[in-house]
Protein backbone atom coordinates (compact mmCIF):
# COMPACT_ATOMS: atom_id res chain seq x y z
CA UNK A 1 0.00 0.00 0.00
CA UNK A 2 1.59 3.09 -1.33
CA UNK A 3 1.35 6.56 0.28
CA UNK A 4 1.04 9.48 -1.90
CA UNK A 5 0.72 13.10 0.06
CA UNK A 6 -3.05 13.65 0.42
CA UNK A 7 -3.31 9.99 2.21
CA UNK A 8 -0.23 11.29 4.49
CA UNK A 9 -1.82 14.07 5.25
CA UNK A 10 -5.44 12.35 5.78
CA UNK A 11 -3.53 9.82 7.82
CA UNK A 12 -2.14 12.36 10.21
CA UNK A 13 -5.75 14.36 10.09
CA UNK A 14 -7.17 10.85 11.66
CA UNK A 15 -4.75 10.35 14.07
CA UNK A 16 -4.80 13.89 15.54
CA UNK A 17 -8.69 12.88 15.83
CA UNK A 18 -8.14 10.00 17.81
CA UNK A 19 -5.39 12.06 19.84
CA UNK A 20 -9.05 14.05 21.11
CA UNK A 21 -9.52 10.28 22.67
CA UNK A 22 -6.37 11.32 25.45
CA UNK A 23 -7.92 14.20 26.63
CA UNK A 24 -11.67 13.28 26.46
CA UNK A 25 -12.95 11.86 29.97
CA UNK A 26 -14.86 8.97 30.89
CA UNK A 27 -18.57 10.17 31.42
CA UNK A 28 -19.43 8.11 33.95
CA UNK A 29 -16.71 8.40 36.46
CA UNK A 30 -17.82 12.08 36.40
CA UNK A 31 -21.24 11.43 37.27
CA UNK A 32 -19.80 9.44 40.12
CA UNK A 33 -17.63 12.67 41.19
CA UNK A 34 -14.82 11.76 39.83
CA UNK A 35 -13.68 14.89 38.12
CA UNK A 36 -10.26 13.88 36.86
CA UNK A 37 -10.72 10.56 36.26
CA UNK A 38 -9.48 8.45 33.01
CA UNK A 39 -9.38 9.55 29.87
CA UNK A 40 -11.06 7.31 26.60
CA UNK A 41 -7.62 6.78 25.72
CA UNK A 42 -6.35 5.64 28.54
CA UNK A 43 -9.43 3.23 28.74
CA UNK A 44 -8.75 1.82 25.59
CA UNK A 45 -5.09 0.99 26.15
CA UNK A 46 -6.37 -1.53 29.19
CA UNK A 47 -8.88 -2.93 27.08
CA UNK A 48 -6.31 -3.68 24.07
CA UNK A 49 -3.95 -5.19 27.00
CA UNK A 50 -6.82 -7.22 28.87
CA UNK A 51 -8.12 -8.44 25.35
CA UNK A 52 -5.40 -9.68 24.36
CA UNK A 53 -4.94 -11.29 27.70
CA UNK A 54 -7.93 -12.75 27.50
CA UNK A 55 -8.11 -14.34 23.85
CA UNK A 56 -4.47 -16.10 24.82
CA UNK A 57 -6.37 -17.75 27.48
CA UNK A 58 -9.28 -18.63 25.39
CA UNK A 59 -6.95 -19.89 22.32
CA UNK A 60 -8.26 -17.19 20.18
CA UNK A 61 -6.51 -15.24 17.69
CA UNK A 62 -4.44 -12.30 20.70
CA UNK A 63 -3.60 -9.43 18.41
CA UNK A 64 -6.86 -9.46 16.98
CA UNK A 65 -8.50 -9.24 19.97
CA UNK A 66 -6.04 -6.72 20.78
CA UNK A 67 -6.98 -4.60 17.74
CA UNK A 68 -10.60 -4.65 18.40
CA UNK A 69 -10.19 -3.14 21.86
CA UNK A 70 -8.00 -0.69 20.75
CA UNK A 71 -10.17 0.90 18.21
CA UNK A 72 -13.60 -0.09 19.95
CA UNK A 73 -13.99 3.63 21.05
CA UNK A 74 -13.17 5.54 18.27
CA UNK A 75 -16.54 6.93 17.19
CA UNK A 76 -16.39 8.51 20.62
CA UNK A 77 -14.81 11.50 19.26
CA UNK A 78 -17.37 12.29 17.34
CA UNK A 79 -20.07 12.07 20.09
CA UNK A 80 -18.46 11.75 23.13
CA UNK A 81 -18.31 9.31 25.68
CA UNK A 82 -22.58 8.79 26.63
CA UNK A 83 -23.20 7.21 29.84
CA UNK A 84 -25.19 4.24 29.46
CA UNK A 85 -28.24 5.55 31.76
CA UNK A 86 -28.01 8.39 29.15
CA UNK A 87 -28.41 6.51 26.26
CA UNK A 88 -32.56 5.61 26.44
CA UNK A 89 -32.57 9.49 25.97
CA UNK A 90 -30.75 10.03 23.01
CA UNK A 91 -30.86 8.80 18.93
CA UNK A 92 -27.19 7.49 18.13
CA UNK A 93 -25.80 7.04 14.79
CA UNK A 94 -24.40 3.01 14.88
CA UNK A 95 -20.76 3.14 15.71
CA UNK A 96 -19.84 1.11 12.57
CA UNK A 97 -21.21 4.48 10.44
CA UNK A 98 -19.60 6.66 12.30
CA UNK A 99 -15.55 4.52 11.77
CA UNK A 100 -17.24 4.93 8.18
CA UNK A 101 -17.45 8.73 8.16
CA UNK A 102 -14.25 9.03 10.13
CA UNK A 103 -12.15 6.78 7.80
CA UNK A 104 -13.51 8.35 4.61
CA UNK A 105 -10.20 10.23 3.29
CA UNK A 106 -7.84 7.31 4.77
CA UNK A 107 -6.11 4.50 2.25
CA UNK A 108 -9.05 2.18 1.26
CA UNK A 109 -6.99 -0.44 2.75
CA UNK A 110 -6.42 1.28 6.23
CA UNK A 111 -9.88 2.32 6.57
CA UNK A 112 -11.51 -1.39 5.82
CA UNK A 113 -9.28 -2.36 8.41
CA UNK A 114 -10.10 -0.18 10.99
CA UNK A 115 -13.94 -0.44 10.32
CA UNK A 116 -13.45 -4.25 9.66
CA UNK A 117 -12.21 -3.98 13.48
CA UNK A 118 -15.06 -1.74 14.82
CA UNK A 119 -17.81 -3.85 13.47
CA UNK A 120 -16.67 -6.96 15.01
CA UNK A 121 -16.14 -5.40 18.25
CA UNK A 122 -19.82 -4.47 17.75
CA UNK A 123 -20.92 -8.00 16.67
CA UNK A 124 -20.07 -9.05 20.19
CA UNK A 125 -23.71 -7.67 21.20
CA UNK A 126 -25.02 -10.14 18.69
CA UNK A 127 -25.46 -14.19 18.78
CA UNK A 128 -22.57 -15.51 16.49
CA UNK A 129 -19.71 -13.43 17.17
CA UNK A 130 -16.23 -14.11 17.30
CA UNK A 131 -14.41 -15.59 19.88
CA UNK A 132 -11.94 -12.40 19.30
CA UNK A 133 -15.01 -9.78 20.12
CA UNK A 134 -15.97 -11.01 22.49
CA UNK A 135 -12.73 -11.21 24.09
CA UNK A 136 -12.73 -7.33 23.29
CA UNK A 137 -16.22 -6.94 24.79
CA UNK A 138 -15.18 -8.57 27.95
CA UNK A 139 -12.21 -6.55 28.13
CA UNK A 140 -14.03 -3.04 27.61
CA UNK A 141 -16.30 -4.48 30.85
CA UNK A 142 -13.03 -5.70 32.96
CA UNK A 143 -11.44 -2.30 32.45
CA UNK A 144 -14.37 -0.73 34.44
CA UNK A 145 -14.30 -3.20 36.99
CA UNK A 146 -10.93 -2.79 37.27
CA UNK A 147 -10.89 0.92 36.95
CA UNK A 148 -13.77 0.76 39.80
CA UNK A 149 -11.80 -1.11 42.43
CA UNK A 150 -8.73 1.38 42.04
CA UNK A 151 -10.94 3.90 42.76
CA UNK A 152 -12.14 2.20 45.64
CA UNK A 153 -9.42 1.81 47.14
CA UNK A 154 -8.12 5.05 46.77
CA UNK A 155 -11.42 6.27 49.00
CA UNK A 156 -12.64 8.26 45.31
CA UNK A 157 -16.37 7.78 44.43
CA UNK A 158 -16.44 5.07 47.12
CA UNK A 159 -20.36 5.37 47.73
CA UNK A 160 -20.73 4.37 43.89
CA UNK A 161 -17.70 2.46 42.73
CA UNK A 162 -19.51 -1.14 44.19
CA UNK A 163 -22.42 -0.17 41.83
CA UNK A 164 -20.49 0.31 39.06
CA UNK A 165 -18.37 -3.56 39.75
CA UNK A 166 -21.37 -5.16 40.54
CA UNK A 167 -23.34 -4.26 37.30
CA UNK A 168 -20.11 -5.43 35.40
CA UNK A 169 -20.13 -8.83 36.47
CA UNK A 170 -23.09 -10.50 34.61
CA UNK A 171 -21.78 -9.06 31.46
CA UNK A 172 -18.86 -11.15 31.13
CA UNK A 173 -19.12 -14.35 29.11
CA UNK A 174 -15.96 -15.46 28.15
CA UNK A 175 -14.63 -18.33 31.27
CA UNK A 176 -11.30 -16.21 31.22
CA UNK A 177 -13.04 -13.11 31.46
CA UNK A 178 -15.28 -14.15 34.61
CA UNK A 179 -12.50 -15.81 36.17
CA UNK A 180 -10.20 -12.47 35.70
CA UNK A 181 -13.13 -10.71 37.26
CA UNK A 182 -13.40 -13.14 40.48
CA UNK A 183 -9.48 -12.56 41.06
CA UNK A 184 -9.85 -8.31 40.62
CA UNK A 185 -12.47 -8.60 43.69
CA UNK A 186 -10.21 -10.60 45.30
CA UNK A 187 -6.89 -9.05 44.85
CA UNK A 188 -6.13 -5.16 45.84
CA UNK A 189 -5.52 -2.70 42.97
CA UNK A 190 -2.23 -2.44 44.86
CA UNK A 191 -1.08 -5.60 45.14
CA UNK A 192 1.61 -4.99 41.85
CA UNK A 193 3.37 -2.20 43.90
CA UNK A 194 3.15 -3.92 47.50
CA UNK A 195 5.18 -6.65 45.90
CA UNK A 196 7.48 -5.11 44.37
CA UNK A 197 8.10 -2.79 46.97
CA UNK A 198 8.46 -5.86 49.34
CA UNK A 199 10.96 -7.76 47.29
CA UNK A 200 13.25 -4.75 46.71
CA UNK A 201 13.16 -3.84 50.17
CA UNK A 202 14.34 -7.33 51.30
CA UNK A 203 16.56 -7.99 48.40
CA UNK A 204 20.41 -7.44 48.91
CA UNK A 205 21.82 -4.80 46.24
CA UNK A 206 22.83 -6.90 43.79
CA UNK A 207 19.50 -8.73 43.72
CA UNK A 208 16.92 -6.04 43.30
CA UNK A 209 15.42 -5.34 40.11
CA UNK A 210 17.48 -3.51 37.79
CA UNK A 211 16.58 0.18 37.10
CA UNK A 212 17.36 0.51 33.67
Amino acid sequence: MSTDANSAEETVTFAYELGYLKSLPRAGWLRAGITDGESVAAHSWRVAVLAFALAVMEGADAQRAAVLGLFHDIPETRYGDVQASGKAYVTQVPAVEVVADQTAGLPEELAERICSALAEHESAKRPGASLEALCSRDADKLDLLLTAREYQEAGRGAASMDRFIRSMIPLITTTAGKGLAEAALAVPPTAWWDEFARKFGTAAASERPARG
